[in-house]
């Protein structure tokens, strides 16, 4: 495909497309935030204290505090590739 316009469409579709997977992350990062006061999980004393349940959430968030930055690298990176893309042309000849 060499037609700019067609790219750029593209390329707005995958902006919108990493928009809203970056949405949902930050929902499912909520939830996970609230978690812990549920009520619904019991950390564990002594030995398996490692792997708790609180530990397991706080490492879940931090994962997901990591892909949302590049999800917002992602999405900066798109939106300059859009403001390069729109100044192509096809050249035209008669």
């Amino acid at each position: 495909m060499t037609d700019p316009q067609l790219l750029d469409t593209r390329r707005a579709g995958i902006l919108a497309q990493v928009t809203e997977l970056r949405r949902a992350l930050a929902e499912l990062t909520e939830d996970y935030r609230a978690l812990p006061a549920s009520g619904l999980l019991l950390d564990t004393e002594g030995i398996g204290a490692l792997i708790t349940p609180a530990y397991c959430v706080a490492g879940a968030r931090e994962v997901f505090e990591e892909a949302t930055i590049e999800l917002d690298a992602a999405i900066d990176a798109l939106d300059r590739a859009g403001t390069y893309t729109s100044r192509l042309r096809l050249a035209v000849f008669d």
